[in-house]
């Protein structure tokens, strides 16, 4: 019986449809050329990093890109005593892509709400980690725009 249940297991879960997003995303035929950036120094060196490993000088998909990131930490809630509880680190950033025949701008945001915690290096250390994922994800957006890009 349990033989059964396991084959018929297996065979829904193999036939559920499951594919993965950036299945079809050829990431390494692109080459991005970084021309400007302007906004939060840290959060632009992040996403320069980040974009970096995209140059591939061989490639025929060219893009001067430019970039221009806001990044804030806004004060969300505040204790009896006022000292912030909590708060919402903020990323915005806009592309200007520039190819042979066109020009077009992308806009991403992330957002993430944390409580304080009372160990300033702890906290420190984790809104590096965030910043660092924002840049990730940043990347893997504009990433995809441009695989799209016709």
């Amino acid at each position: 019986m349990k033989n059964k249940l396991l084959i018929i297991l297996l065979i829904f879960l193999t036939s559920c449809g499951y594919s993965p997003i950036y299945q079809n995303v050829k990431s390494n035929d692109l080459a991005i050329n970084i021309v400007s950036s302007n906004g939060n120094a840290e959060m632009n060196d992040l996403i320069k990093n980040e974009l970096d490993l995209y140059f591939n000088s061989e490639s025929e998909n060219k893009y001067d890109v430019s970039f221009n990131t806001n990044y804030e930490k806004r004060i969300i809630s505040k204790d009896n005593s006022g000292t912030a509880s909590s708060y919402q680190l903020f990323v915005e950033t806009n592309f200007s892509v520039i190819t042979k025949n066109k020009k077009d701008n992308f806009l991403f945001t992330e957002r993430l709400n944390l409580e304080n915690n009372p160990d300033t290096f702890a906290q420190k250390s984790y809104e590096d980690i965030i910043k660092r994922n924002f840049a990730s994800s940043i990347r893997e957006k504009l990433i995809l725009k441009l695989s799209n890009y016709k």
